[in-house]
């Protein structure tokens, strides 16, 4: 079984994981959640789906083991600390854990999209539009104000 290594802003060799499977079990206990998975598995798993968002900022090298620690990134206006994991991508990791126990994987195979499916006297039509993807709405919310998005951005630094 894979072994938790936590980063906390030191570029660790070796680093898989923003939480240690400790502080993801106080987590789910804090929200009366109870994990049935393996919480390692679960935390890694979380990390594959973490590590391809597309982040503000830069890494802080090039030869760290994951995309945190960064440099150049403002949350809410304020320069996030260079050696800091901040807290809300450390939500966000148990969230998408969490999300994952419950049979949510927003990293599962998706199949084909059923319109229209028929079995004796149910009928089952999906909206249009409707998602294909688990959308792990918790998780999404504490990652908005850490991603980039489309178009360009700009700061103003008032002097």
């Amino acid at each position: 079984m894979a072994t938790i290594i936590v980063e906390d802003g030191t570029q660790i060799s070796g680093a898989n994981s923003y939480v240690s499977a400790a502080d993801f079990a106080t987590y789910a206990a804090d929200r009366g959640v109870t994990v049935t998975g393996t919480d390692t598995i679960l935390l890694i798993t979380a990390m594959d789906y973490i590590e391809q968002q597309n982040f503000k900022g830069n890494q802080l090298t090039s030869t760290q083991a994951l995309q945190w620690p960064r440099c150049n990134v403002v949350i809410d206006g304020w320069y996030n600390v260079q050696t800091e994991i901040p807290q809300l991508l450390i939500d966000a990791q148990c969230e998408v854990a969490l999300g994952i126990d419950a049979g949510n994987n927003p990293l599962a195979t998706v199949g084909r999209e059923t319109k229209q499916e028929t079995v004796g006297p149910i009928s089952v039509t999906y909206m249009q539009g409707a998602r294909s993807l688990p959308y792990l709405s918790a998780a999404e919310n504490k990652l908005r104000k850490l991603l980039k998005y489309g178009g360009s951005s700009a700061m103003v630094i008032r002097g």
